[in-house]
């Protein structure tokens, strides 16, 4: 972890995350669940900046640098990509599960979203750095809008990527609904192990 100061000058050891994903797929929700307090879920932007927040778990904090949250097009993504990558701790890969499964047209490419997600998945492995690759966390988020969803959606979702050239991506992977604070706070201690 690197230090950071905060506005009175306090020093804090701090993480970087970066969080991508197509719009809608609950990166602004996953931010605000977990603690920061600008983040806005019902403001659809390009791009909001945050500022640091804390993480706190069970008695334990982690602190989160100050960063941008980049609506989920397919110019920004790219654009904002590789910026985003190199100085995150962890990358958040958003994929709302209802969408995937359903694999609904997006308004604006006219696209599945399989093939939008795929495609993302297959530009992010080809490049990041391979030693990277173990710290890319796929949250597969709305599942709360799918009846009787459970964690063989996890194996759905993986079984679809097997053999793909980024599967490596989709090893670590974690069902939730964003706007509950707990199943967030539970994945984020497991991924940060706090």
């Amino acid at each position: 972890m690197s230090n950071f100061k905060d506005w009175f000058g306090r020093t804090f050891k701090g993480k970087r995350i970066a969080m991508m994903g197509l719009k809608g797929s609950g990166k602004t929700q996953f931010l605000q669940s977990l603690g920061c307090p600008t983040a806005n879920p019902n403001v659809i932007s390009q791009t909001e900046k945050y500022n640091w927040f804390k993480v706190t778990y069970l008695e334990k904090t982690i602190y989160i640098k100050a960063g941008v949250d980049r609506g989920g097009g397919l110019e920004l993504f790219k654009a904002s990509f590789n910026k985003a990558l190199l100085k995150s701790d962890w990358l958040f890969i958003m994929v709302d599960i209802q969408k995937y499964i359903s694999n609904q047209l997006d308004d604006e490419s006219h696209e599945p979203y399989k093939q939008q997600l795929f495609a993302r998945l297959d530009y992010i492995n080809n490049n990041i750095p391979h030693v990277f690759k173990d710290k890319v966390y796929i949250i597969l988020t709305h599942a709360d809008l799918l009846p009787n969803a459970s964690s063989e959606l996890i194996n759905v979702f993986q079984r679809a990527t097997k053999e793909k050239p980024f599967e490596v991506l989709t090893k670590n992977c974690y069902l939730l609904n964003a706007k509950d604070k707990r199943q967030v706070l539970d994945v984020f201690k497991r991924i940060a192990q706090i």
